[in-house]
C-alpha cells in the first residue's frame, strides 16, 4: 500500500510539472471562462500575521504552520513539521510533503509563454485547469473529478477536485493575477487535504514575510 501511494505522488507531480509547459493537444481559441478582467479579484498583499488574526481564535491550528513559497509562485502557510520534498519529477515546482510523503502539496505559476499557449488561444484559468485534468486523465488515474469556484487569498480560482484510483485524493486551484496563472496542487487523504484547503484559501498572498528558506 505505501508503495501504491508513493507511486501516485511521483506520477501527480510528474503530471504537474509537465503540464504547465507542454503544448495542449486541442484547445479552442476561445475559452468558457471569463475573461481575466472579471474573472481575478483584486490581488491580495495580506501580511500572513494579518491573514491569521482573522481566522477565528478557536482554530489553533494556524498557530502551527510556517510559511513556504516563492515571490514567482506566491506564498502560502503549511503544516509545520512538513518538509520541501524534491524528486526527478518535480521540474521548477515548489514542493513540500509530511514526513510520510503520502501527502503533498505543490506551488508554481506559469505565463502564456512558459505554457506554449499560442497567441489566438486565449490564455486564463480554465485553459490550465483543463490542461491539468488532461494530463492525469491520459495517465488513467483519475475515478472521479468535478469544480467548484472558490477564493485564493481573495482571488477568484477555479478549484477541480479528483479522486484518483490510488485512493488518493487531488484538490488543485487555478487562478489569473495579471499575466499570470498560478496554480496550487495538494494531493492526500480526505482529511489532510480538507485542513490544507483552509490554509491555502485564507493563507495564500504574493506577501512572503516570515517565510522559510530551506
Amino acid at each position: 500500500m505505501k508503495n501504491k501511494f508513493l507511486l501516485a505522488s511521483v506520477t501527480f507531480l510528474s503530471v504537474v510539472s509537465l503540464f504547465a509547459c507542454t503544448s495542449p493537444k486541442k484547445e479552442s481559441n476561445k475559452s468558457s471562462a471569463p475573461s481575466s478582467s472579471t474573472n481575478v479579484a483584486k490581488e491580495t498583499t495580506k501580511l500572513g500575521s494579518k491573514v491569521r488574526e482573522e481566522i477565528s481564535d478557536n482554530d489553533k491550528s494556524f498557530a502551527e504552520t510556517k510559511r513556504i513559497g516563492s515571490a514567482d509562485y506566491g506564498y502560502v502557510n503549511i503544516p509545520s513539521d512538513w518538509v520541501k520534498y524534491t524528486n526527478e519529477e518535480g521540474g521548477d515546482n515548489i514542493q513540500y510533503s509530511d514526513k510520510s510523503v503520502d501527502n503533498v502539496i505543490v506551488l508554481n505559476a506559469t505565463t502564456r509563454e512558459k505554457a506554449n499557449v499560442a497567441e489566438e488561444v486565449e490564455f486564463n484559468a480554465e485553459v490550465m485547469a483543463q490542461r491539468f485534468e488532461n494530463g492525469l486523465n491520459e495517465v488513467n488515474k483519475v475515478v472521479k473529478s468535478w469544480r467548484s469556484t472558490s477564493e485564493v487569498g481573495g482571488n477568484v480560482a477555479i478549484q477541480l477536485n479528483m479522486i484518483l484510483k490510488s485512493g488518493r485524493y487531488v484538490t488543485s486551484w487555478f487562478f489569473q493575477v495579471g499575466e499570470k496563472v498560478y496554480y496550487i496542487a495538494c494531493l492526500g487523504d480526505e482529511k489532510t487535504l480538507a485542513q490544507l484547503t483552509s490554509y491555502v484559501e485564507n493563507t495564500w498572498s504574493l506577501d512572503g514575510t516570515g517565510a522559510v528558506t530551506d
